[in-house]
């Protein structure tokens, strides 16, 4: 759609900022609770989960000369409040829509009628990218640097839907790069996270916990409902003509998706079915 006429009608948008201020708000307040609940109980009931490094190892011997490379699997640190970490899902969240509803009000405003809101962004690139390798370490992803990558990889492909709207401000046409490289950077976790996990459901007697079936699923579904939305939004279908209709499905989207997936990850740590 073209970037002009995105803009005409954002100005004419039925939807006011003050509603979406207070779809904020109370998108926020729900995030918050539910944060400081899931916290408090977190810090009550331990979980342990082993977080390795596999460094080489060389091994030489005299009698007989030899020389040998092989992994060294350390523990480098143990995880046991994941319930606790799995708060911050949620209470980043909470800060965001509370820093948009108040610090930065005027600013979200100013650029919801440029057509980008790069708080949501920043927000979703450290969120989701908790969760997800919250989900890969229950799929067998064990190693340190292998789950720093999943984290970084999906906070580049949220980083490139804040680049999205931000250099399809002006131009007339749509550039769709940043949403081609942010697909690239955001399935290449999936691979792995579906490789580890094929090989766990294959291994004799073993595969994860039935919860992770679930999350898995219902991330993967939100994941691509997000994507989704921003193609509505730039190919001005229905609705989505109107960016800020976009903005106020992006807020109801991403309460709903946390809430389910934060609760249904944490009571499936401490109560596997």
């Amino acid at each position: 759609m073209d970037n002009e006429l995105r803009r005409e009608l954002i100005a004419k948008s039925p939807i006011s900022y003050e509603g979406l201020r207070k779809l904020n708000i109370g998108a926020g307040a729900l995030h918050f609770v539910q944060g400081i609940m899931m916290l408090g109980l977190g810090l009550l009931i331990t979980w342990d989960r082993d977080i390795y490094t596999f460094y080489l190892k060389f091994k030489i011997s005299t009698v007989p000369p030899t020389f040998q490379v092989v992994p060294d699997p350390q523990v480098a640190f143990t995880i046991s409040y994941l319930g606790a970490i799995l708060a911050s899902f949620l209470l980043i969240s909470a800060f965001a829509h509370f820093t948009i509803a108040f610090a930065r009000k005027d600013k979200y405003v100013q650029n919801l009628k440029n057509g980008m809101n790069p708080y949501r962004w920043y927000e979703y690139a450290l969120s989701s990218s908790i969760m997800l390798v919250i989900l890969a370490t229950f799929v067998g992803v064990w190693e340190l640097w292998s789950l720093v990558m999943i984290f970084v990889l999906n906070a580049m492909m949220i980083m490139f839907g804040y680049l999205m709207e931000k250099i399809n401000q002006y131009p007339k046409k749509t550039d769709w790069s940043p949403y081609l490289l942010g697909c690239v950077s955001g399935f290449t976790p999936w691979v792995v996270i579906a490789a580890y996990f094929v090989a766990a459901v294959n291994s004799t007697g073993v595969s994860p916990p039935n919860f992770v079936y679930l999350a898995l699923a219902i991330y993967f579904i939100m994941f691509n409902t997000f994507s989704i939305n921003m193609v509505l939004q730039y190919k001005g279908i229905g609705k989505w003509k109107d960016y800020l209709y976009g903005e106020r499905v992006y807020i109801i989207l991403s309460l709903a998706a946390k809430t389910l997936l934060a609760w249904l990850v944490f009571v499936g740590i401490y109560a596997p079915f």
